[in-house]
């Protein structure tokens, strides 16, 4: 399967819904919805034969569309780097596991920052009792209270920011993130937390990946559900009245960041 994305926004909006609506059959109401969030964004999950047909229409009316492969690169894919060497010439990350990855600054096709969001939303009932001056009459003392139930619900949200970086090679090389980091290694521009180390450490690959794409747009979109995606995003348990929907935001963040990945290769972005 192939995910169809658009990577800028289009110029003639209604131009861009119409366009849209025919090559893929949606209506024109369902095309504007498409294209409305702030790209990169899906429009559609197809075959490769569909997806690259849509990918033709649409670029021939002027929009900037791509197709993707599913599944995405992922962190299972990536290093995941706990300490880090920046030097003159290149970099060296290594992981906990004691596994290095090792390459010079010309190398960096991307660095991506963005952030994933982890959330918790529990519905559960709750009784209690009240003193019932009726039940009280009725009953001539017999019971005096009244039990009643009421849903409680409750919500948690975790953040981490994470740094993906893409080689010219192609390889999803590593996954620099928040809370994994060893943050010693910036030395003496070390800060007291964790985003604002984070913050640093991307101000200092970007100064040294100078020929590398930069974008932090994934610090915003890459909280955002995203339509189409199968499995692992969302899980839901029922336990004796108790509902506990768990959600994140890793697979929307791996999926938008290789879209980008690949735009910057195909020269789509900058």
């Amino acid at each position: 399967m192939l995910l169809v994305a658009l990577l800028r926004p289009p110029g003639h909006p209604d131009d861009a819904a119409a366009a849209l609506a025919e090559a893929s059959g949606l209506t024109r109401a369902e095309a504007r919805m498409r294209l409305a969030p702030e790209p990169p964004a899906l429009l559609a999950r197809l075959e490769p034969q569909g997806a690259n047909a849509l990918v033709g229409a649409l670029r021939k009316v002027g929009l900037s569309v791509l197709a993707i492969e599913i599944p995405c690169p992922t962190d299972q894919d990536r290093l995941p780097v706990h300490r880090f060497s920046l030097g003159a010439v290149g970099a060296t990350f290594t992981a906990r596991s004691g596994e290095t990855l090792q390459f010079a600054w010309p190398e960096v096709l991307a660095v991506l920052r963005g952030v994933r969001a982890a959330r918790t939303d529990v519905t559960r009932p709750e009784r209690s009792k009240s003193f019932s001056l009726a039940r009280a009459v009725l009953t001539g003392g017999m019971v005096l209270s009244r039990t009643s139930t009421k849903t409680v619900h409750s919500s948690s949200e975790t953040t981490e920011q994470v740094i993906l970086l893409y080689l010219r090679d192609g390889r999803a090389a590593a996954t620099l993130a928040e809370h994994e980091l060893e943050f010693s290694c910036l030395g003496p521009g070390m800060e007291p937390s964790s985003a604002r180390n984070l913050t640093e450490l991307a101000r200092r690959l970007r100064e040294h990946a100078k020929g590398a794409y930069y974008d932090e747009r994934l610090l915003r979109l890459g909280r955002r559900p995203l339509p189409f995606l199968m499995g692992g995003v969302e899980s839901r348990s029922d336990a004796g009245g108790v509902v506990v929907v768990r959600s994140d935001t890793g697979d929307s963040l791996d999926v938008l960041a290789e879209v980008m990945r690949q735009a910057v290769a195909e020269g789509f972005l900058p």
